[in-house]
């Protein structure tokens, strides 16, 4: 992974972990608030460790299309 990429995946996880709960999931049902949850969990690993890249970038995927932060 080169410098850039890291950059922009460490921009993305900060990203997706400050953005707020949305409704549909705080509200939803409970596979939907542990599936968010889990991604969190391994989106801040990353960022304290660095470790696990590309499962990171996986689970960001998937917290901003949960979000709906993907264009």
């Amino acid at each position: 992974m080169s410098p850039e990429e890291k950059r922009e995946l460490q921009y993305r996880a900060r990203r997706a972990i400050a953005a707020p709960v949305p409704d549909r999931i705080r509200n939803g049902s409970a596979r939907a608030a542990d599936d968010y949850k889990r991604c969190a969990q391994v989106v801040s690993a990353y960022l304290r460790s660095g470790n696990q890249a590309d499962r990171a970038r996986l689970h960001v995927l998937r917290l901003e299309s949960m979000q709906g932060l993907l264009p």
